[in-house]
């Protein structure tokens, strides 16, 4: 019997030691629980504002007018696509997005006023939900892909910066079409 109460004992006081350090895990990370596996997902309903989606696609539509470069697509299924899987393309996304922000958006921040802050804003909310996913298989066809997009962009230079803005439309399609 006494070794039977030390067998509870030692199991309650091990599920207690697992709990506290479970606890103490949360608390360093702020009280979230970051998943083991970290899958790009997007809600619905972060597309369901119209206010926001309304002003990219305005500013999307005014940036295109300017756009005299009508041989390049930047936003292209075929590219950016191309060797990876349905379960990637989130992440194929997350990294166009982030390159068009930082690259393309952020810097033209003062032109194509009014829209350009509410844009940004928006798409930097999308971005933030997307930080934490990663892809756990190898991703340098994803790289490459993303890539490419970078040093047409990069390649086109002005030209290239308001074919990109042009299309933040087809980013956001993507994104949601990809992500949700």
């Amino acid at each position: 019997m006494a070794t039977l109460k030390k067998s509870v004992s030692f199991s309650l006081m091990g599920t207690l030691a697992a709990s506290c350090l479970l606890l103490i895990a949360l608390s360093v990370q702020g009280g979230a629980a970051v998943p083991i596996r970290s899958y790009c997902k997007l809600n619905e309903s972060d597309f369901l504002q119209p206010y926001f989606t309304n002003r990219t696609f305005r500013m999307a539509e005014e940036v295109s007018l300017v756009d005299d470069n009508t041989d390049v697509r930047l936003i292209c299924e075929d590219k950016l696509y191309h060797g990876v899987n349905e379960n990637e393309r989130c992440n194929v996304m997350k990294q166009v997005l982030n390159f068009t922000l930082e690259e393309v958006l952020l810097p033209e921040f003062d032109r194509f006023k009014p829209y350009m802050k509410d844009a940004v804003s928006f798409l930097e909310m999308l971005s933030n939900k997307l930080s934490q996913c990663h892809i756990e298989n190898d991703d340098q066809h994803i790289h490459r892909n993303v890539q490419k997009l970078k040093d047409t962009v990069k390649e086109l230079g002005e030209s290239g910066k308001i074919k990109a803005i042009g299309e933040v439309n087809l980013l956001f399609m993507f994104l949601q079409e990809a992500c949700s």
